[in-house]
């Protein structure tokens, strides 16, 4: 049965980029073989480093697989255990990584997960923390790009470390408690037909559009009413918060008005939905307690992960990325790793 819908986006001329139907690797089959493997290992990545077999993930890396781990650049499959393994061994010794969605389109995946455990060592510069703090519970967003034999290629990597380093200072008061996540258990997400993947795939892609073109409003209508957000963590309801994630403020607004966003990868899977993307602007305003400073550029790399209803409306999305980043090029600590 075709797949028809009354849902429509006023985005102007229609969204043809080749880059949002380019990722299949065969035919449009999500049980093709490679497809099945790609799934398989990636489910695999956080059940190796939770069960603290992490060199395991060696083999379903590529020898030449290039990393941006939170904005560090590594090349090789050995530079890429190395550094997995100063955190699993040394910082965060016991983490507990936590599968909540897992979306793969043709030979590219992306993964939500959530990230807790007590810090054991030195983490990203914060040196290790007194009791009673060090603990954490934040969460995390991967892409990946396969190769033919199912291997990870490419990967990028954006955990909230800024929070993660707030709540081992005790900067937040509550941290969640990390429990006993011993359930890898995702939620169910049948398959779907090709033309409700195709909306889905042009709504997703016009999100950002519409922000770009000062028309982040038309953002709402994507959405049922009361659709659930969560913005790292701060669960809200409604479109007026759906819009505002989408956009943080619209163009020519806030304190970068020439904000552009860029999407990298618009996923589709089944119900499920990723966009990894990348804003770059100037800052023209004060920006969460950082004065203005004439030329300062920032670009910030983040995901959304969407489910959608029978209709093709956003239901729930969660929004992933790392302040840390914002504030230490606002504060000139460094800059940030693109791609």
């Amino acid at each position: 049965m075709a797949f028809t819908t009354s849902v429509t986006t006023t985005t102007t001329p229609p969204y043809t980029l080749p880059y949002l139907t380019s990722n299949y690797c065969g035919d449009d089959s999500p049980s093709s073989t490679i497809e099945a493997k790609i799934r398989k290992n990636l489910r695999t990545f956080h059940i190796n480093l939770s069960t603290g077999n992490y060199a395991s993930n060696g083999p379903l890396n590529a020898l030449d697989i290039h990393w941006n781990y939170d904005g560090v650049l590594l090349i090789s499959r050995a530079a890429a255990i190395a550094a997995l393994g100063q955190n699993a061994e040394v910082s965060l010794r016991g983490v507990q990584a936590v599968d909540i969605y897992n979306v793969v389109d043709g030979n590219v995946g992306a993964t939500l997960y959530r990230l807790q455990g007590k810090q054991s060592g030195p983490f990203a510069g914060l040196p290790l923390q007194p009791e009673p703090g060090g603990y954490f519970n934040a969460l995390g967003v991967e892409r990946f790009v396969f190769n033919n034999e199912g291997e990870v290629r490419d990967l990028v990597t954006v955990d909230q470390v800024g929070r993660m380093q707030a709540q081992m200072k005790g900067e937040e008061t509550e941290v969640p408690e990390a429990g006993t996540p011993a359930v890898f258990e995702l939620p169910e997400n049948p398959q779907t037909e090709v033309e409700y993947r195709a909306l889905l795939r042009v709504n997703m892609a016009a999100l950002h559009m519409n922000v770009n073109t000062g028309n982040a409003s038309a953002n709402a209508n994507l959405a049922v009413e009361d659709v659930e957000v969560d913005q790292s963590g701060e669960v809200k309801r409604g479109r007026e918060a759906f819009v505002k994630l989408a956009a943080g403020e619209d163009a020519g607004l806030g304190a970068f008005p020439d904000k552009v966003f860029h999407d990298a990868y618009v996923l589709v899977d089944g119900r499920q939905g990723a966009v990894e993307y990348v804003w770059q602007g100037v800052q023209k305003e004060k920006y969460n307690g950082t004065e203005v400073k004439e030329g300062a550029m920032v670009r910030m790399r983040g995901m959304l992960f969407l489910e959608f209803d029978k209709e093709g409306l956003v239901r729930k999305v969660v929004g992933v990325y790392d302040e840390r980043v914002v504030a230490d090029q606002l504060q000139g600590k460094g800059g940030y790793l693109y791609p």
